[in-house]
């Protein structure tokens, strides 16, 4: 069985780890969006400018005529020009009339592009001219009196700005893992440093209560053995009886008191050591049961046993007599008087359950788990005055987690508290 305490600070570096990197991460992811969308609209408003400067050249010289037809107007198979810009000059039917460029990508000039310049007198759009994205400017020439005589279509050959932007997606992606890898380790080093303290000082806690415990055996035995001296000897006369019984009971409950703490400690510091055999937990039931029927009785209430059948499984004897006891107990002081505690051992599949219900007050679904933890006492649920150490369910939960088993507490049928341990059922009987 793990330690609880390292099971506690691996958990919560665990956590810790995982926030602190899913923020970095979000930062950086951020980071990257925010540089990649930026610098995909810097190249794309360069490439813009780049078309608006070129038109504007270009209708800056034609003063509202066009170019006379050459010879380059017609199909031509020569490469694009050097440049990743080109024009065409289109007369007011959008056929070719010039291509100084020399451009030869096909599908241009671009018909759709012509038909939405006539109408508003400007269009800017990305057409594909056999298989290469090209950014289209098409403008329309207006003459003196303001009529339309042709267009002016500039182009700007995608290829290399898609190289840049696919360059650039890589290199803020790559320095985005770079990143997150390093944020990683740091974080992995910076979360572990900052447990230390706390492993120190559950460390240190640890120490005293075992220590502590062990101090307190021998004041606890002697305070107890000098009562009941004081007791056998007629000591204390009459009226100082109940006194000297006070002492007795309150010597045994610290001394019940030191030994749970030490046997929380131990389970703490070394994990719970248990010895696996078959163990039929129907006969185990019956048998403590029958042990806890004086204990019972003292304090008015029956014990009921359902275990009809067999029921195998895998654990230590001794251990699950202590889980059990410590259910027992807990609902024996919890029932009120006439009242039962039934014990009940059944297969459910390929598990065995064990429960302890009681007809007490029952516990509030807040307080369900809660009570697992040390020293916790619910007030106003006991029965009796004496109330218990509060450590004997958080015993009893490690003894359960020691056999793989889970430990739950719900509403028992007709009221109070039922405790069901659940187990994995063994492969072979018990000899």
């Amino acid at each position: 069985m793990t330690d609880p305490t390292g099971r506690l600070l691996s958990s919560t570096r665990r956590r810790l780890f995982s926030t602190t990197l899913g923020l970095v991460a979000l930062l950086v992811v951020g980071i990257g969006a925010a540089t990649a969308v930026t610098g995909l609209g810097a190249l794309e408003a360069d490439v813009d400018r780049a078309l608006d400067a070129t038109v504007s050249a270009a209708l800056g010289r034609l003063a509202g005529e066009l170019p006379a037809a050459d010879e380059s107007s017609g199909v031509e198979e020569a490469p694009p020009a050097a440049s990743d810009t080109f024009l065409l000059y289109l007369d007011a039917g959008g056929r070719l009339v010039s291509n100084p460029s020399r451009v030869s990508l096909s599908g241009l000039p671009n018909a759709t592009a012509v038909g939405s310049a006539a109408m508003t007198g400007r269009d800017l759009r990305i057409v594909d001219a056999g298989g290469v994205p090209v950014r289209l400017l098409t403008v329309s020439v207006r003459g003196e009196g303001g009529a339309p005589v042709g267009f002016v279509q500039a182009g700007f050959v995608l290829t290399l700005r898609d190289r840049q932007s696919a360059s650039l997606v890589a290199a803020i992606a790559l320095v985005g893992i770079v990143g997150l890898v390093g944020a990683a380790l740091v974080t992995l080093v910076v979360t572990g440093r900052a447990l230390v303290p706390i492993r120190r000082t559950f460390e240190a806690q640890r120490r005293f209560v075992a220590d502590a415990s062990h101090e307190l055996r021998t004041p606890a035995a002697l305070i107890r053995a000098n009562a009941e001296v004081l007791e056998r000897e007629n000591l204390v006369a009459a009226a100082g009886r109940p006194l000297v019984d006070d002492i007795v009971a309150e010597a045994d409950r610290l001394a019940r008191l030191v030994a749970d703490l030490l046997a929380l400690e131990a389970t703490a510091a070394t994990g719970l050591l248990i010895e696996r055999r078959p163990v039929d937990l129907a006969i185990l039931a019956r048998e403590t049961a029958r042990n806890a029927a004086a204990l019972a009785a003292k304090r008015q209430v029956q014990l009921a046993i359902v275990a009809p059948l067999p029921a195998v499984v895998s654990g230590d004897p001794d251990r699950l007599v202590q889980l059990l006891v410590i259910l027992l107990d807990n609902a024996i002081d919890h029932s009120p008087p006439d009242g039962t505690v039934t014990v009940a051992v059944r297969r459910a599949g390929r598990s065995v359950e064990l429960s302890v219900a009681d007809q007490g007050p029952g516990i509030p679904a807040a307080e369900r788990e809660r009570i697992f933890e040390p020293f916790t006492r619910l007030p106003g649920v006991r029965r009796d005055g004496a109330g218990g150490t509060g450590l004997g369910l958080a015993i009893g939960r490690r003894i359960a987690l020691a056999h793989d088993a889970a430990i739950v507490v719900d509403d028992a049928d007709g009221g109070g508290a039922r405790f069901t341990v659940t187990m994995p059922a063994a492969e072979r009987p018990t000899a």
